[in-house]
């Protein structure tokens, strides 16, 4: 039951499809925990539905451009879309560059897309930790296919896999990017290969990248293929649609997709647990004034950081003990 009229109001609009009441939500959910909670003890149970590609690669790669194509050819196939870009934040502000959404222009015009920009604040691993959230909020809504864009930081992009139902990983030629695969393990969690701006010598890289694939091996029977793509021209992006399903079939078909998304769950509860203890041991050593004599202490080589650190938590424990 929903306490506040404001927020009961917003979630019937966002029930009824209201795009203002979704960004109003998504807003909310980056901000406000204590109404996300609220929120998704409403919207939760009509998640699940929607399949979640995420895009990753390194900067200058043309994900932004690749992403807009994907989403027009889905469209096409009376498909809705919704996007989650994360740009790099604003060492000022913390905000979102929006970078990316403006290099989306073509489609952000379609009412059944939605783009959402998100600053990473400093997150690594190529995602904010409100990526989930916004997922969630936008499967909630009833989008066909959920996007999402990782920040460009090249070999800290595995992240992505703790969310996507399928990876697709972009690469472009003459920037060492098979090399930094290789080392990265980018290809490791890569179920799709995307060889981008392919008609600057990708035939190449192609070859790298298939190379690079034999060195790895697979439980799950699928063998990720390479694909070129010319994302500024709408070149092979019907492929990548197709690869997309045709991984989709096989991971339902192998229960890895039910697998894949009780692994996410299992990951985000962990991730919310760590975070509400951090939260309370911040608190408590707030509240406590021993902390100060202790980096004195530390300060004089009294202590060591070890023992102190110690000595602050004996309290914390004594009380989850309780």
């Amino acid at each position: 039951m929903i306490r506040d009229s404001n927020l009961q109001e917003l979630i019937t609009k966002f029930q009824e499809k209201d795009r203002l009441a979704l960004a109003r939500i998504i807003t909310i959910v980056e901000n406000e925990p204590e109404r996300a909670k609220e929120i998704f003890d409403v919207l939760y149970k009509n998640a699940g539905k929607a399949f979640i590609v995420g895009i990753t690669g390194s900067p200058g790669s043309g994900k932004s451009t690749l992403i807009s194509r994907l989403a027009q050819e889905m469209r096409s196939r009376g498909k809705t879309v919704g996007i989650i870009s994360i740009d790099p934040s604003s060492p000022f502000s913390g905000g979102a560059f929006l970078g990316d959404r403006v290099r989306m222009r073509e489609i952000v015009s379609d009412p059944q897309i939605f783009i959402r920009s998100v600053a990473s604040r400093g997150i690594s691993g190529g995602l904010s930790k409100a990526t989930y959230d916004i997922a969630t909020v936008f499967d909630a809504y009833g989008k066909d296919y959920i996007i999402i864009e990782t920040v460009g930081a090249g070999q800290a992009e595995v992240d992505v896999i703790k969310i996507a139902d399928t990876v697709v990983c972009v690469f472009m030629p003459g920037a060492g990017d098979s090399i930094q695969a290789q080392k990265a393990g980018i290809i490791e969690i890569g179920d799709i290969l995307v060889v981008n701006k392919a008609d600057l010598n990708g035939d190449k890289l192609v070859l790298q990248l298939e190379l690079a694939l034999d060195s790895y091996t697979r439980q799950t029977g699928w063998r990720p293929p390479v694909l070129s793509t010319v994302a500024t021209d709408g070149v092979g992006i019907k492929e990548l649609l197709e690869a997309i399903e045709e991984h989709r079939k096989h991971i339902e078909q192998a229960g890895l997709l039910e697998e894949r998304r009780r692994n996410h769950i299992e990951k985000k509860i962990r991730e919310i647990v760590e975070s509400l203890v951090q939260e309370y041991i911040y608190k408590h050593l707030n509240q406590e004034k021993n902390i100060e004599n202790l980096v004195e202490k530390v300060y004089l080589r009294e202590e060591n950081l070890y023992s102190a650190a110690e000595k602050l938590l004996k309290p914390i424990i004594k009380k989850f003990e309780e």
